[in-house]
């Protein structure tokens, strides 16, 4: 049984900023995960730990002596290892001698290439502490944050400045370093209560040593320990304190030893809009607000800090947070002086794109969206008159001074303001819901109006971006066109009677062509966003448990079909996937579309569309019954696809498959008679538009 020994490694910064953490520590454990396995270095559990001051891994059995490998290397081909009088050649020679061995040693074997020259090798392996030593510098050095920084005279670029760092195999100090920064067995404690180094006793003691020293290096600890804590003190009030998992997520990486305290403000702030207090409380102060058992906000918060007084960290807190609340009175009285629609004229000054336009413009391109929507929906004149004023006002927040200063209360402040105004109930909801889903796990709005203005308000940027050819690239989506398109497809999925894809995307464009934007031309935004789309439904379905070749097939029958349509068609070939009668089907499917592709490559191009059939070039009872079949079957597909009725779509495909099959069968398709062989194609082309209502069947993989 080979040595194995717990690998310790403690990388000590400056203060890593909190959004950065959670990414690092994923990284730091896959580039572990990659170095072992590529060291083969065998290994047990792998866990990465972390605070702002310090990233740790900690991995379990590590095997002292790399695994031993036996290799095959090859060399030159059989053909130049001899001469015409079978001597070995340079190249033989050369080779064996390269490897440590004789000529007469070398072997050969047959590969898809032809016979080659092979030297069987074996590698003992190398002790672990000498692969790590020259390992591990490289994976820190590889690492990547937001924002990377050089520090000193040093090249090296990190997420913040290394301070030190702590490289134990067992006992054994993994010996290397970084510009100057050597590895050790010396760690720190808290900054500022055990700022002493110590000497680690061992990679197993090392945590407990860490909290003797005020540092819970675990963040999952710290969050338990903030959220009890925070529930221990909002019950002293019969209480609870609102805890949002982003705001816990970041006052867990903002200590190292999360201490709490109980703070108050004066309960005449509780008039402004229990919105705007909690937005300056979370996003500015990272406070947790505090509710009464019905949800009602209460003149408390609750912080998290570091270390200190507490009655001085209270105090503090309570002075900022008040700064804070007076500003945003101040706001909220000179917003309140005039009602919501008045803010609308100044969206003319405020540019939303250079090349598209001002707010205001992208105001009127919602106005004519939402006419045209509503249209296509056929609601009547009460919700039409609704929708047109949800979309005038909606963006009308974005020129108040409340928005200005709290940028995150757009839309919520809309709808606030709307309330006062006077505004109906469903407007003022449409406008705080139109910016919903604001990211992935955020609920799609609740109101029919907040659907459609949050569908249009995405479009409507989607193609005016990408018109002007803004495409995300790589992780790099400075507009968060990604984002769009995956809100569209979150609330589109559910809805059956919205146009399709390609028809919202139409009319976005031509509203953008009647304020003459600068746009490239419609079909290479329609392709563009096509892939954005169709990635974000891809990853829906397979978050589904959709197979991958079923999503392809039913997104390549084309882009002419709602989101709902997309998805409804892919889970319906996932639950008929394992059936008996699917495998058949998909077969019989692939016939027309195999040889209607291998007659476009020829360049003969078959029509899709039964007038272009002559039945009087029938030679076979095959054409004819096929003909007849699809003549009556068209018509009901058609009628079928609009409902969304793919289950019968599916049934009636299988009811086509023994007349196709039975064409194929019975006649040469690709006959020498280029008027029969080209009426035949047609027959064909129907036929697989037909299946094409379905799937691309091509697509699936058949096993």
């Amino acid at each position: 049984m080979m040595e194995r020994a717990t690998l310790l490694l403690e990388i000590g910064c400056e203060e890593i900023p909190a959004a950065f953490m959670r990414g690092a520590l994923e990284q730091l454990q896959e580039k572990l995960i990659e170095l072992l396995r590529e060291s083969r270095l065998e290994h047990g559990e792998i866990r990465t730990l972390g605070t702002p001051r310090r990233l740790i891994a900690l991995v379990s059995e590590v095997a002292l002596q790399q695994t031993p490998e036996e290799r095959a290397v090859r060399g030159p081909a059989k053909r130049a290892c001899f001469d015409a009088q079978g001597n070995p050649t340079q190249a033989l020679i050369g080779f064996a001698r390269s490897r440590g061995v004789e000529p007469h040693q070398v072997q050969f074997q047959e590969t898809p290439q032809g016979e080659y020259a092979f030297v069987q090798e074996y590698d003992p392996g190398q002790p672990a502490v000498r692969v790590l030593s020259e390992e591990l510098p490289r994976m820190i050095l590889s690492m990547t944050f937001p924002k990377m920084l050089r520090w000193g005279s040093r090249k090296m670029r990190f997420g913040r400045p290394i301070r030190w760092m702590v490289a134990l195999l067992g006992q054994e100090v993994i010996p290397f370093e970084l510009e100057g920064i050597p590895s050790g067995r010396y760690s720190r404690g808290h900054r500022f209560l055990a700022p002493e180094p110590f000497e680690v006793e061992s990679p197993e003691r090392f945590l407990e040593q860490l909290r003797a020293r005020h540092v819970i290096a675990d963040p999952e600890e710290r969050a338990r320990m903030i959220v009890d804590g925070a529930t221990r003190l909002a019950h002293t009030l019969g209480a609870r304190p609102v805890i949002d998992p982003e705001l816990l997520e970041e006052n867990v990486f903002l200590v190292e030893q999360p201490h709490l305290l109980l703070g108050g403000f004066p309960e005449s702030f509780l008039r402004l809009p229990a919105p705007v207090l909690v937005s300056a409380m979370k996003k500015h102060e990272k406070f947790f607000p505090v509710v009464d058992a019905e949800g009602a906000l209460l003149p408390h918060f609750i912080s998290v800090y570091n270390n200190g007084d507490p009655d001085k960290v209270r105090e503090g807190n309570e002075w900022v947070l008040v700064a804070r609340f007076n500003d945003a009175a101040f706001f909220f009285e000179e917003d309140r002086k005039q009602p919501l629609e008045a803010f609308v004229p100044a969206l003319g000054r405020i540019l939303y794109q250079q090349k598209l336009g001002t707010l205001l413009d992208k105001v009127h391109r919602l106005e004519t969206l939402m006419e045209r929507l509503a249209h296509a929906l056929d609601w009547d004149a009460e919700h039409r008159a609704l929708a047109q004023r949800a979309a005038l006002l909606c963006k009308a927040d974005l020129a108040t001074q409340m928005v200005m200063e709290f940028p995150d209360l757009q839309g919520v402040i809309g709808a606030e303001y709307a309330r006062m105004a006077g505004e109906d109930e469903r407007v003022a909801q449409a406008i705080a819901e139109h910016y919903m889903p604001r990211h992935a796990g955020d609920p799609v709005p609740e109101s029919p109006l907040g659907r459609a203005l949050a569908v249009l308000d995405r479009i409507d940027a989607l193609v005016g971006y990408v018109g002007l050819g803004y495409l995300p690239k790589g992780s790099s989506d400075p507009f968060g066109l990604r984002r769009a398109a995956a809100g569209v497809v979150e609330i589109l999925q559910h809805e059956p009677d919205y146009p399709t894809l390609a028809e919202l995307v139409q009319r976005a464009y031509d509203a953008y062509r009647e304020q003459r934007a600068p746009l490239k031309p419609l079909i290479a935004v329609q392709a563009d966003l096509r892939t954005l789309f169709y990635s974000r439904i891809e990853a829906l379905l397979e978050e589904q448990g959709v197979r991958y070749d079923l999503i392809r097939a039913a997104l390549g029958a084309g882009w002419d079909d709602s989101v709902y349509g997309f998805m409804q068609r892919a889970r319906l070939l996932q639950q008929h996937a394992e059936t008996p009668d699917f495998l058949p089907l998909v077969q019989t499917a692939t016939r027309p579309a195999n040889i209607l592709a291998a007659a476009e490559k020829k360049g003969i191009k078959a029509l899709a569309a039964l007038d272009a059939v002559d039945a009087t070039l029938f030679e076979h009872e095959t054409e004819r019954v096929l003909f007849e079949q699809l003549a009556q079957a068209t018509p009901r597909f058609e009628g079928l696809y609009y409902k969304h009725d793919y289950e019968a779509i599916y049934d009636a495909l299988h009811a086509l498959a023994p007349a196709v099959n039975a064409l194929f069968d019975g006649v040469m398709v690709m006959t020498d008679d280029a008027a029969r062989r080209q009426n035949r194609l047609n027959l064909l082309a129907c036929a697989n538009r037909l299946y094409l209502a379905l799937a691309d069947f091509t697509q699936v993989v058949q096993e």
